[in-house]
């Protein structure tokens, strides 16, 4: 039986080598010297590959005729002519350097340098380019390495101590690299599966490099992978400048060279060189470097018609160097595409400038296809021979219209699934000899080095583990040991918590270590609470959440204890029920005003207590559907027993002496110091509310996953309409009613590369408010203090907290434009951070405050973080004051 299978392999390797043969050879210059990663791409078989670092290539041929192309960037191509019979054949290849020339067509009259009219055609036709290819099907090789040369002795210690097997070494490479089939269905529907992979990285290292992120990563796009800028954004020209370095022919074709030079240091532009291709101005291949807080990646694409006038990508190479927190390495990421299919977006027109060779029935059929005005206004800009910056705007969003209305799926609000995964089921047990025979990138010495070792380590790990299995005698339980192990795991969850899980289910105790629960006010004194959290889900899809806090108050002597929860069903609209009901302490905005980590810390520090409390005994249940897609209806009840309190600890670190400010919140309409004359009073009642909130939002995008929708966003406005009932019971059974109504728009739209805009538009008031409590008047968020915990997209930085509450009406706006450079970051010492700039005005009119404005400038994201701001203050066009904002976004 052995031999016969010896025999069969045997047998299938001599089919195997009679049907595909390996041309191989080395690339080089003209001094001999390989040239790494060059692209090598066979016409016939829309294949394309790439040379390994020591200009090493491999391609495995069927015997015939073959149009074999090998360029790299730099360099004139070659065109070999190719006959494969029954034997490998090997083939090196000189390439020539390329010279660009200028010739004198290219100087304009008005002496701007010619690239950047190339340029404004290029980017005006990206949109055109990007949705070009309706449908197409490609093997993609994806080879990934890294070498690590430096580990800080810290880390080091660290991965060697976690696990003394499984470590990173430096000097070491590691390579990953695996086989896929892609399938893509415009616009953005991906399908990959994953037909064989390996990797040498240790097995507790992240090492998922995938193919989707090269395939998907396009330079026609604003933004590339969300790295950086690409040249060929809509605003690249205020981010790059451009240089005409000349041109040759390739072909039929003539290939402009554009240097990338960005206006200024930034870690978010690219600088290096564009190929363009006139007429069709669409990129011949790209040589392009990011540097960034990590290191730097340098990105070289090469381009070939791979259908008619279609340029695809056929080769990617990624060069990383990584040098970060002491960690020193270099990666390499190089992908090779070979497309099966591909099918053009017909529905999508072509500008007339670009069909540079029309057939005959091409001929009939633009005669016959009706012209939009778009499209002809896109025929008109194209037709100039020099395009202005507002030309290559117009064009742009001419061509993004156009785009949009070729996509047949762009009145489908259901954004379907766009990436499927799967990996065959021996994808990882492809043998030595499989690779060997499939790889397109041939493997440098390094890298052949990585796979026999790690091959090597397998083989020991599964006797070892075959070995462990079968020998009683290697099982240690030393008792003293797991009791020690049990004692410090039960310790852990003691202070820090723990879950257990069922099928359907899970419990967690939040555990004694919980800063989100220890606070101080000079009401309760010191508060520490404990959480705990319930889920469930039934087989028809319902899900019950609840959530438990209970707490001591230390100074007010009492239990503060919350069960909040949230029943969900029906969720194709996305029906839920949530209900809170406790007792305790509760500030008189609900939300809006000072966060509780910041009023401990003033109250400790400063002996200044913000927060103004009362006591509340309270349950809030509301329900919310939608009925049609974008449109919600939202009701609600709420009761709640609301009671003063009064300061019960004079407790702080510093100015013993001084006694905190009395419990009662500062606002005009409720007099200086709890005048009894004041128009409002707060007193002892039981509150009833009736609420109803109905929301739209237009063109809402949504997904659905196993039979539940969620929403995905909208670019429209959306619109609010709040109306309360509210009934105020006092002690003496008298009874005060009142109704609130509020009108709420927002919005918030993409503006450029890394930036946008919002606003926030709210119109309101009561229709009666006599007798109105505190707690019922409508309150603006106020943040007061100079320093934060939280962003605040529509808060009032300066007035004083719960100045601004109103018993009457009041229009609130408020607007932020966000951008990566503006003002600051323009300097250069400053353009290289990841910081970006923001302007905001915020306005507030109610009868007591006029007319009140806030203007504000601040910096964000600084270390990621962080937002640091000035703002100025008036009332009535009037200067009022002026404060400085810190803001430490903590999640």
């Amino acid at each position: 039986m052995k031999k016969l299978l010896i025999a069969i392999y045997i047998l299938l390797i001599s089919v195997i080598s009679s049907e595909a043969q390996h041309l191989k050879g080395i690339i080089t210059n003209n001094e001999g010297e390989p040239i790494k990663y060059a692209t090598v791409y066979v016409n016939e078989l829309k294949h394309g590959t790439t040379a390994n670092i020591k200009g090493k290539y491999e391609i495995k041929l069927k015997p015939g005729n073959y149009t074999i192309f090998f360029q790299s960037l730099g360099f004139s191509p070659e065109i070999r002519t190719i006959s494969m019979g029954e034997t490998d054949k090997n083939i090196d290849i000189r390439l020539n350097i390329q010279y660009y020339q200028i010739p004198e067509v290219r100087v304009t009259a008005t002496g701007e340098d010619p690239a950047y009219g190339i340029m404004r055609k290029a980017i005006g036709l990206a949109p055109y380019h990007l949705n070009r290819v309706r449908h197409y099907e490609a093997n993609v090789y994806i080879k990934g390495s890294v070498v690590v040369n430096k580990i800080p002795r810290i880390m080091r210690r660290n991965i060697n101590a976690s696990n003394s097997d499984i470590n990173i070494k430096e000097g070491d490479s590691y390579l990953i690299e695996s086989i896929n089939k892609i399938e893509y269905d415009a616009p953005d529907i991906y399908s990959q599966t994953v037909i064989a992979q390996q990797s040498t990285f240790p097995e507790t290292q992240e090492t998922d490099i995938s193919p989707m992120d090269v395939v998907r990563a396009s330079f026609y796009e604003p933004v590339l992978a969300d790295i950086a800028i690409s040249p060929l954004s809509p605003n690249a020209m205020a981010h790059y400048r451009f240089s005409y370095e000349g041109s040759t022919p390739q072909g039929s074709f003539i290939v402009n060279k554009i240097k990338v030079i960005p206006k200024r240091k930034s870690q978010q532009v690219f600088e290096g060189t564009l190929y363009i291709i006139e007429d069709l101005w669409c990129l011949h291949s790209l040589d392009l470097t990011n540097k960034n807080m990590a290191g730097s990646i340098n990105v070289k694409q090469v381009y070939t018609p791979v259908q008619d006038d279609i340029w695809m990508p056929v080769s990617h190479n990624f060069d990383v160097k990584i040098s970060i927190v002491g960690v020193d390495a270099d990666g390499t990421y190089s992908s090779s595409v070979t497309y099966d299919i591909v099918e053009p977006n017909t529905d999508l027109p072509d500008p007339d400038v670009l069909s540079l060779n029309p057939t005959a029935e091409q001929v009939i059929l633009e005669k016959q296809r009706e012209v939009s005005k778009n499209q002809q206004k896109i025929e008109e800009i194209l037709q100039k021979d020099e395009l202005s910056n507002r030309d290559m705007s117009r064009l742009t969003r001419l061509m993004e219209k156009e785009t949009e209305e070729s996509d047949p799926g762009y009145d489908d609000l259901e954004i379907k699934k766009t990436t499927s995964f799967e990996i065959e089921e021996d994808a990882s047990k492809k043998s030595s000899e499989y690779w060997t025979e499939i790889r397109p990138i041939p493997l440098s010495e390094e890298e052949r080095k990585s796979v026999k070792i790690s091959d090597s380590l397998k083989v020991k790990t599964r006797l070892r583990e075959s070995s462990f299995n079968n020998n009683d005698t290697a099982v240690i339980t030393g008792g003293n040991i797991k009791s020690k192990g049990n004692f410090l795991r039960t310790m852990n969850s003691v202070f820090f918590g723990k879950t257990w899980r069922g099928k359907n289910s899970h419990f967690s105790m939040g555990g004694l270590i919980a800063p989100e629960h220890f606070s101080f006010n000079s009401v309760d004194g010191f508060k520490y609470g404990i959480d705990f959290s319930y889920y469930n889900k039934w087989n028809s899809g319902t899900t019950l959440s609840l959530n438990p806090v209970i707490g001591w108050d230390f100074a007010k002597q009492s239990i503060d204890w919350q069960i909040s929860g949230n029943i969900t069903y029906d969720h194709m609209h996305m029906a839920r029920v949530l209900f809170w009901m406790g007792m305790g302490s509760r500030d008189y905005t609900n939300s809006a005003g000072i966060n509780p980590f910041i009023n401990m810390t003033t109250s400790l520090l400063l002996k200044d207590n913000y927060m103004r409390l009362y006591d509340s005994r309270y349950l809030r249940v509301s329900q919310r559907r939608e009925y049609f897609n974008g449109f919600y209806i939202e009701l609600k009840y709420a009761f709640d027993d609301r009671r003063m309190l009064n300061n019960n600890t004079n407790f702080s670190l510093f100015r013993t002496d001084e006694d905190y400010q009395d419990n009662i919140p500062l606002n005009e309409y409720l007099g200086a110091g709890g005048d009894t004359e004041a128009d409002y009073l707060i007193t002892n009642h039981v509150h009833h509310q009736f609420s109803t909130v109905l929301s739209y939002i237009p063109r809402q995008r949504y997904r659905v996953n196993n039979g539940r929708k969620s929403i995905a966003g909208s670019g429209y406005i959306t619109y609010k309409i709040y109306y309360d009932h509210g009934i105020n019971i006092t002690p003496d059974r008298q009874s005060h009613h009142f109704d609130h109504i509020q009108f709420e728009a927002n919005q918030t739209t993409p503006v450029g590369a890394f930036g946008e805009y919002l606003w926030r538009l709210r119109i309101g008031g009561f229709l009666n408010n006599d007798k109105l409590q505190f707690q019922d008047f409508n309150h603006f968020n106020t943040q007061t203090l100079p320093v934060l915990i939280r962003n605040h997209v529509d808060a009032f930085m300066l007035p004083d907290y719960y100045s601004l509450a109103t018993p009457e009406y009041y229009i609130e706006a408020h607007a932020r434009y966000t951008t990566p450079y503006l003002l600051i970051k323009l300097l250069p010492f400053l353009s290289n951070s990841l910081m970006r700039e923001n302007i905001s005005l915020a306005y507030l009119y109610t009868p007591h405050t006029g007319n009140y404005y806030e203007l504000g400038y601040s910096l964000s994201e600084i270390f990621l973080l962080g937002r640091i701001g000035v703002f100025v203050g008036f009332e009535d066009l009037s200067y009022k004051t002026t404060g400085i904002k810190v803001t430490f976004i903590l999640k």
